[in-house]
C-alpha cells in the first residue's frame, strides 16, 4: 500500500510538471474560470466543516490533558477488544474517567525486537484520565500496563506520557493566539507593502482562512490526532501560502504600473486581463516551488516513521491547498474587489515645490511688480568640426564621411 501511494504521487507530480511547461507557449484564462473555482472550494469547505461538525477533532494529549499509553500487541485486536479490556480494569488506587482507544490498521515490523519476542506487533494507543480529569501517576500507569498484559498476553511497552489540564488549556489558548496574530501581522504587512491598499491583505487572508479550514477538516476526516506539531504545521502553511500570494500580487502590481506608463493613467486599466496574465507568468514558479516541497514531505510521510506522519500529513494537505488558493482564490478575489472599486494609480504629491507655486492675483498689490525669475541661458555646445576626406593626414582618427548623419 505504501509503494502504491508513492506511485500515484509520482504520476501526479509528472503530470503537473508536464502541464506547467505548457504555460511557456500559451496563456490560460484562469481568472475567467473563477466561478468554477469558487464552487469547487465551496464543496471542499462543506466536506471539511461537515466532518468537523459530525466527528469533531481527535484532540491529542497536548490539548486534553491526561496520560497516553502506547503499546505493541503481538496479535491483531480491535478497538472494541481494547475497550472491553479497559472496562474490566479495577484498582483500589485509581478510578478511570474517559478512555479513548486507537489501534493500528495492521501489523508493523519491530525495528528493535526483543530476544525471543515476535518481530511484528500491532500499535495500540490509549489516552485516559482519572475520574476527576487528572493524569495518572507512574504507579497507576504501571497498573494499567499490567492489566493489558493480563488481557492480551505479552506486550511491548513503547511509550508513556502525561500532561496536566492546566498546561493543555494554556497550549490551546496560545495556539489560537498564534494563528490570529499571524493573520493580523500579515494583513498589516501586505497593506503597507502594496501601497496602503487593503484589498491585497484581505484577498490573502481569505485564501489563508480557506486553507486552514480545509486543513483541519481533512485532518478530522482522516481521524488523526490533533497535537502541538499540527499547530506548527498550520503556521507553516500560513506563511507558505501568503508567500506564494505575495509573489503573484507583486507581479500584478508591476504589470499594472507598466500598463499605466504605456497608456497613461487617466483611464482604468484592464484589471482582469492583467491579473490573468500575471497568474500565467508566475505559474511555472508556483508549480516548481510547490512540487519541490511536496517531494520532501512525501519522503517524511512514507519513511519518517509514525511520529512524523501526522505532521507531514498536515503539511501535505495545507501546502496543496495553499498553492491552489493563491492561484485560484486570492487572485480572482482581487478581481471581485476591483469590480466594486477600481484601482487607481498612486499620485505623488508635489506640495511645497517653490517653482510650481501659484500666487492668486487678488493677493498682489497694484503698484507692486513681482519680479519674474528668468531662466538661465543654456550654454552653447559647439559641434565637433568635420574632417573632409580630401584633407591631408592628421593626427586624429580619420572619418569615412564628410558630414554627420
Amino acid at each position: 500500500m505504501q509503494y502504491l501511494g508513492l506511485i500515484i504521487w509520482s504520476v501526479v507530480i509528472i503530470g503537473v510538471v508536464a502541464w506547467g511547461q505548457t504555460f511557456r507557449k500559451r496563456t490560460y484564462n484562469i481568472v475567467g474560470m473563477r466561478n468554477k473555482f469558487f464552487i469547487f472550494s465551496a464543496i471542499m469547505l462543506c466536506f471539511a466543516i461537515g466532518s468537523l461538525a459530525k466527528n469533531g477533532v481527535n484532540k491529542g494529549l497536548d490539548f486534553t490533558g491526561g496520560t497516553k499509553i502506547e503499546a505493541g500487541v503481538y496479535e491483531l485486536v480491535t478497538v472494541n477488544d481494547v475497550r472491553t479490556a479497559m472496562d474490566a480494569f479495577q484498582s483500589d488506587s485509581i478510578k478511570l474517567g474517559s478512555v479513548l482507544v486507537k489501534t493500528g490498521t495492521g501489523m508493523v515490523t519491530d525495528q528493535k525486537p526483543e530476544e525471543g519476542k515476535p518481530t511484528q506487533f500491532q500499535r495500540v494507543n490509549i489516552r485516559l484520565v482519572t475520574e476527576d480529569g487528572a493524569q495518572l501517576q507512574p504507579a497507576q500507569t504501571r497498573e494499567v500496563l499490567d492489566h493489558l498484559k493480563t488481557s492480551f498476553g505479552d506486550i511491548k511497552e513503547l511509550s508513556t506520557a502525561s500532561i496536566g489540564p492546566t498546561i493543555s488549556g494554556e497550549l490551546t489558548n496560545n495556539a489560537i493566539k498564534a494563528v490570529v496574530l499571524a493573520l493580523a501581522l500579515q494583513l498589516i504587512y501586505i497593506f503597507f507593502r502594496f501601497g496602503n491598499q487593503i484589498r491585497y491583505g484581505l484577498a490573502a487572508n481569505i485564501a489563508l482562512i480557506h486553507d486552514v479550514i480545509i486543513m483541519i477538516g481533512f485532518y478530522s476526516l482522516a481521524g488523526r490526532e490533533l497535537d502541538s506539531p499540527f499547530i506548527a504545521a498550520a503556521l507553516t502553511v500560513v506563511g507558505y501560502s501568503v508567500m506564494d500570494s505575495v509573489v503573484i500580487f507583486d507581479r500584478i502590481r508591476e504589470n499594472i504600473n507598466d500598463w499605466w506608463i504605456e497608456n497613461g493613467d487617466d483611464k482604468d486599466a484592464p484589471y482582469e486581463r492583467i491579473v490573468n496574465d500575471s497568474v500565467n507568468q508566475t505559474m511555472i514558479r508556483s508549480i516548481n516551488t510547490t512540487l519541490t516541497t511536496l517531494v520532501t514531505l512525501l519522503a517524511i510521510f512514507y519513511f519518517g516513521g509514525s511520529t512524523l506522519q501526522n505532521f507531514a500529513y498536515a503539511l501535505l494537505v495545507g501546502i496543496v491547498a495553499g498553492a491552489y488558493s493563491s492561484i485560484c482564490i486570492a487572485s480572482p478575489v482581487l478581481v471581485l474587489f476591483n469590480n466594486r472599486s477600481p484601482v487607481r494609480p498612486y499620485q505623488a504629491s508635489s506640495w511645497g515645490s517653490i517653482d510650481d507655486e501659484v500666487v492668486p492675483e487678488d493677493f498682489l498689490e497694484d503698484d507692486e511688480v513681482t519680479p519674474r525669475r528668468s531662466a538661465p541661458k543654456p550654454k552653447r555646445i559647439e559641434s565637433p568640426k568635420l574632417v573632409d576626406d580630401s584633407a591631408g593626414p592628421s593626427r586624429g582618427r580619420k572619418r569615412s564621411r564628410g558630414k554627420r548623419s
